[in-house]
């Protein structure tokens, strides 16, 4: 489609392209039925020369020697063997140079029969033969009017406006070889006082022209009213389609941060736009829920911020107003732990805020890290076991980052449990799964969602240093997530304590883990 065309407004392009096939199809099928019915009409008209050549030729058989087409005046000539025109009518003889453009006679009937069957040719005829100007035509050179007695001069002038009509024309002409008995022809050809000729009948474009002109007006204009309908009916109908699509735009445009609540209508059409406006509706609802998050997230950083923030500068402030009444070393230890939580926070906070796929993908070996942090948490006398894994579990991606994941899933489980905490591994060559079970006070169906949000503690009666921030779960969902993965919470059965699973798909065609 040209690029002005294209930076047309829908509903006009529409219209114009519907306008131009219309058109084009309207326009084909006018040419088409122009075309039929001139064929059809014609060859009604060529079935009755083969009718007029085998009626005259009986007329010629029975003495006759007025050949004429008495209905509708076709042309028709007699010429016998010799050349010379025996009759004419029809305005034949005043084409020019007829008796040379007519095609060759045709074989001399069989024995016993005075006439053949007509054969078909063609002729294309050239001008009028006009050696008698004055006498048909005006001094203007305008044709005489049309004569209202046809004998004699009124016959030859409607025969010369006849061959006007015929001349510079392609007919069909039916070429019949007859034979006259003895005694009837004027000019005998043969030694037995008989006659041989060929009559040609032409058949004329008469009726043929006279029918497609009655549908010249109606096609004509029919076919650009049609072309413009269908344009009309497609721009009004396109307009009509594209209403839902300006109230989503107008609706759309007037939703900002703060009216995320706001929705676009839906049409009631099973169509693509009604498919739009609920993508639409669905992209508002997950903006909606990043924003509140965003705004929540926000708002709890801030808090937990505040409180280690808080404390440090109370701190600082004492020691520089009360120098002498303090312990240094003491005031910069609590300020080293709260700088320490502050970085630490912070480190998890900057965590979350990285792209959603981890940044490697190395093939990882989930068993072996297991081990190593399972024995480190035994040399820090946490009571963390490894009850079965396989010698291998590869994944593919960041290790780091999967590190953190199972640092923060034993991290919590040693902070909730009372005796225990229990690992296992497994590789079934599509998923690797690993479960951190502890044997504390088990959580409920909503605290295993509620567990993974960020800043979230179950036991607000903690204190701080051994409650943690609130985003290890929440950091290590995000992990897993990143991992294409899946971390899930729920109650042991049978208890007492509380299960983690984590779930990421495995690397079986890798080689030798990392």
């Amino acid at each position: 489609m040209p690029a002005p065309v294209r930076r047309l407004p829908a509903q006009v392009r529409t219209a114009f392209v519907a306008g131009l096939a219309a058109l084009l199809l309207c326009g084909g099928g006018a040419a088409w039925l122009y075309q039929h019915v001139y064929e059809e009409v014609y060859r009604t008209s060529e079935q009755r020369g083969i009718e007029l050549s085998v009626q005259l030729s009986d007329r010629v058989a029975a003495g006759k020697r007025d050949i004429t087409d008495d209905l509708f005046g076709w042309p028709v000539i007699q010429i016998d063997r010799t050349g010379r025109v025996v009759t004419a009518s029809g305005g034949a003889l005043d084409l020019s140079g007829v008796r040379a453009l007519l095609p060759p006679p045709p074989a001399d009937p069989a024995t016993g029969r005075t006439g053949g069957w007509p054969e078909k040719g063609t002729v294309h005829t050239e001008g009028v033969e006009e050696h008698d100007r004055a006498r048909f035509h005006r001094p203007d050179g305008s044709p005489q009017p049309g004569p209202f007695d046809i004998s004699g001069e009124g016959k030859d002038q409607l025969a010369h406006r006849q061959a006007h009509e015929l001349s510079h024309s392609t007919m069909t002409v039916y070429a019949t070889a007859l034979k006259t008995p003895a005694g009837t022809c004027e000019h005998p050809t043969e030694p037995d006082g008989s006659c041989r000729s060929t009559l040609y009948v032409l058949v004329p474009p008469y009726n043929a022209d006279q029918a497609v002109d009655a549908l010249a007006t109606p096609l004509t204009a029919g076919v650009p009213a049609a072309a413009l309908l269908v344009a009309a009916t497609a721009w009004a109908a396109t307009r009509r389609s594209l209403r839902p699509v300006e109230a989503i735009r107008r609706e759309v445009s007037e939703i900002t941060d703060v009216s995320l609540d706001r929705r676009v209508p839906v049409p009631e059409g099973r169509d693509p736009i009604r498919s739009l406006a609920q993508t639409t509706n669905s992209t508002l609802d997950h903006l909606e829920d990043a924003v509140d998050r965003q705004t929540r997230f926000v708002a709890d950083a801030a808090h937990e911020l505040r409180s280690p923030l808080a404390a440090l500068r109370y701190q600082l402030e004492t020691a520089l107003v009360h120098p002498d009444s303090i312990d240094s070393t003491e005031t910069l230890q609590d300020a080293l732990t709260a700088t320490r939580r502050i970085h630490g926070l912070t480190e998890d906070l900057l965590l979350l805020a990285l792209p959603e796929h981890p940044t490697t993908h190395s093939l990882i070996d989930l068993a072996g890290l297991s081990r190593e942090l399972v024995h480190e948490y035994q040399l820090l006398n946490h009571p963390v076991t490894l009850n079965s894994a396989p010698d291998q579990a590869p994944v593919r991606g960041d290790g780091l980052q999967l590190h953190r994941l199972l640092r923060n899933l034993l991290d919590n489980a040693v902070r909730h449990a009372r005796s225990e905490v229990v690992l296992d591994v497994t590789d079934d060559s599509r998923t690797c799964t690993v479960t951190v079970h502890n044997d504390g006070t088990a959580l409920t169906s909503d605290e295993c969602d509620w567990v993974f949000e960020r800043f979230t503690r179950l036991d607000e009666a903690r204190a701080r240093d051994t409650g943690g921030s609130g985003l290890g779960l929440a950091i290590a969902r995000d992990i897993a997530h990143r991992h294409r993965g899946t971390l899930t919470a729920r109650p042991t059965d049978p208890g007492p304590g509380t299960t983690f699973t984590l779930r990421i798909p495995a690397a079986p065609d890798a080689g030798q883990p990392g």
